[in-house]
């Protein structure tokens, strides 16, 4: 990842030649891309940049090209768009592939919908044409929309400002890079202009229904520098946070997190509070952390001194003496049905993998250990927020085998914005998740 800028410094605009340029010289080893291009502007401008830059293999590693198109089919001419995009990308000998969203659309939430089928079948693509990475076309307009958005949510908090990181990991698995973070849109239509190159406008772009597309029409008054030098706070705050867990925090079956409050020196409150929640959302099964204002109450219990027992997002929070103890609270559990030979998500904070020839079912039950030093609202949490395995008939070989469970960091589990993976990591430690995939640049 790139280093953090100083104090008062300031880091120009750059032009999609230049973006680009630097982007290939960051990559750590000989990386084969996946462009996700739909056709506009940015994506294409993307496509042409990294193409003509990489026929020049004048960097430290050979680097390679792949393409995919998500075709949405949210509107008339989408396909036809689709072919446009192979069309270019088979005159430029890049391996291209269009994927198609053929789940029925939801009545509500389709942009996050949208979002999900993009990416999942963006990893798709990038498997089946043997791609290391996806890069996306955001820019600099973008990431200013990005941070408008996240402001106007409470929920999100100061680190919303941080905006888009320009390495995302998805799925625990796959990074995201976004080389134009720093290059307007303007320059690279002036890019494209120049070549001769036209692209697809999506009308989409200009309805107001879309939260983006108002957005983007009030011209949001966002300082570039501001973004950059929220993003350097918060990798610091993530790092400090993870140090912080690495010296105080231990992490007994069930699980159950201790924190020993004692530990010297204390935290700052913001690295205090960073860990804490994400702790509490993947703890409760959670993709968001808790709202400012249930993680306010926590802080506040904390600082008062003594002891308490608090909800939020799912997870107990109790103090008894110099400890703090987060787990899971017995409330809240479905039953979840895993059919033979597939994987799913129980509670958010399992992945359970059924390898028999039945389909099983997962409940709630009473953790397989219960130390009876532990405070009573602990053990009587611990007595019902374990899963279970029910099958109808009894396993060849021991249930383990046939059924394998292991912990989800549900916060990071579908993206972790590489800011923030000092911070995963030291949970994944406590937990015992694996850790996080190298950052590529």
């Amino acid at each position: 990842m790139p280093a953090p800028l100083a104090a008062g410094s300031s880091l120009p605009d750059l032009s999609p030649e230049a973006a680009i340029e630097a982007f290939l010289h960051s990559l750590r080893r000989p990386t084969t891309l996946l462009v996700a291009i739909s056709g506009g502007s940015d994506s294409t401008g993307l496509l042409l940049a990294l193409q003509r830059a990489i026929k020049t293999q004048r960097f430290p590693h050979r680097h390679s090209l792949t393409a995919a198109t998500v075709d949405h089919d949210l509107r008339p001419g989408s396909a036809k768009e689709a072919q446009q995009v192979a069309i270019l990308c088979k005159s430029l000998g890049i391996p291209h592939s269009i994927e198609c969203w053929t789940d029925e659309k939801p009545r509500h939430g389709l942009s996050a919908a949208a979002r999900q089928a993009r990416y999942r079948l963006l990893a798709s693509a990038a498997d089946n044409l043997g791609a290391d990475v996806i890069v996306t076309g955001h820019t600099l307009d973008d990431q200013i929309e990005t941070v408008a958005m996240r402001a106007d949510r409470s929920s999100e908090g100061a680190l919303g400002l941080a905006g888009m990181a320009p390495a995302t990991l998805y799925a625990g698995r796959l990074w995201i890079l976004r080389p134009f973070l720093r290059t307007r849109r303007t320059a690279i239509r002036t890019y494209l202009t120049d070549l001769g190159q036209p692209w697809i406008d999506d009308p989409s772009n200009e309805d107001p229904r879309y939260e983006r597309v108002r957005i983007r029409q009030a011209a949001p008054a966002v300082d570039p520098d501001a973004i950059r030098q929220a993003a350097d706070l918060r990798a610091t705050l993530s790092s400090a946070a993870a140090k912080w867990l690495d010296a105080a925090a231990t992490c007994l079956p069930g699980p159950v997190v201790k924190i020993d409050l004692d530990n010297a020196p204390p935290p700052a409150p913001e690295t205090r509070d960073h860990a804490l929640a994400s702790l509490v959302a993947i703890l409760g099964g959670r993709s968001h952390r808790p709202a400012t204002e249930s993680l306010a109450r926590l802080g506040s219990a904390l600082e008062s001194g003594g002891d308490f027992r608090l909800t939020l997002s799912g997870t107990l929070a109790l103090r008894r003496g110099k400890h703090l103890f987060l787990l899971r609270e017995r409330r809240g559990f479905l039953p979840l049905s895993v059919p033979a030979f597939a994987s799913a998500t129980w509670d958010g904070r399992f992945v359970i993998k059924n390898s028999s020839a039945q389909e099983v079912t997962i409940t709630a039950g009473p953790a397989a250990e219960i130390d009876e030093h532990l405070p009573g609202a602990v053990r009587s949490a611990l007595s019902g927020n374990a899963p279970q395995v029910i099958a109808a008939e009894a396993f060849s070989g021991s249930s383990a085998d046939a059924v394998a469970i292991t912990p989800r960091l549900s916060l990071f589990a579908e993206f972790m914005p590489g800011f923030d993976r000092p911070l995963a990591d030291a949970i994944g430690r406590l937990i015992g998740t694996e850790p996080s995939p190298a950052v590529p640049i």
